[in-house]
């Protein structure tokens, strides 16, 4: 009988006698020259569901940094604590050229976030273009919406659904991540569809003039909603004081 080495951190099959669709996985990302890690203990990313959870393993990971339109794309285990277990779920990340505010798209469905229950604490809700609320609830700061909108447009909302069906996303830092239930990264097709998803979001993101979006250049990711709104409350009141003192020194007063 076939056996395969389990990881003792995640329980996830690795190595040469894991499952043939695993090994097809390896084998595709490795003839396209790709990097492949069978298991990587606390990659440390700065999205939800990395940050989130306790003992993080991310395994079978396809890491294409390195290329032209670069991703990085595998399974996640870990222990959630409103879950009170670990799960699985799938993820695929793209580094972008920037930091962006930290905004989430919730798949109406029970997808990846709502499987490891992660709340979405201060963030407000936005509304999003055409049928697309029925599909997705869009959380971010007050203040993003437009920043939010412009970046998850309805073209690529549908093909992170086709990328990986009933897929959420989230903008942190400098990366826009796609969440999926387990087993989305795991044969050849989808790494074919992980490779489409991956330059569309090159061509609409990575290439685009953020100067547009007016988001401030500062990182975002790791500020709680409700500390990012003391800070808003802050500018707001240094720009009154500001203009206060201005109109005084103008007066003469």
């Amino acid at each position: 009988m076939s056996t395969f080495a389990v990881s003792p951190s995640s329980g996830f099959p690795v190595g040469p006698d894991a499952p043939a669709d695993l090994e097809a996985w390896r084998s595709a990302a490795v003839a396209r020259g790709y990097g492949y890690t069978a298991e990587w203990v606390d990659p440390g990313f700065a999205g939800l569901l990395f940050r989130e959870g306790k003992d993080v393993v991310a395994t079978a990971v396809v890491d294409a940094r390195g290329g032209s339109v670069p991703f990085i794309a595998g399974s996640l285990t870990a222990h959630y604590a409103a879950v009170g277990g670990a799960i699985e779920t799938s993820f695929i990340g793209f580094p972008l050229s920037r930091s962006m505010p930290s905004v989430v798209l919730v798949n109406a469905r029970r997808g990846a976030l709502r499987l490891a229950n992660i709340g979405m604490g201060s963030r407000q809700m936005f509304s999003l273009h055409g049928d697309f609320d029925r599909a997705f609830t869009l959380y971010g700061p007050l203040g993003h919406e437009s920043v939010a909108l412009d970046v998850f447009t309805p073209d690529l909302m549908q093909m992170f659904l086709e990328a990986i069906p009933g897929s959420d996303a989230e903008l942190v830092d400098d990366w826009l991540f796609v969440y999926g239930t387990a087993g989305r990264c795991t044969s050849p097709d989808s790494l074919d569809r992980i490779e489409r998803l991956a330059t569309r979001v090159h061509d609409e993101i990575v290439r685009r003039n953020f100067d547009s979006l007016h988001v401030a250049p500062t990182p975002v990711a790791r500020v709680s909603g409700a500390r990012m709104l003391r800070f808003s409350a802050l500018l707001a009141v240094a720009a009154v004081a500001a203009g206060a003192l201005a109109w005084l020194t103008l007066t003469g007063g």
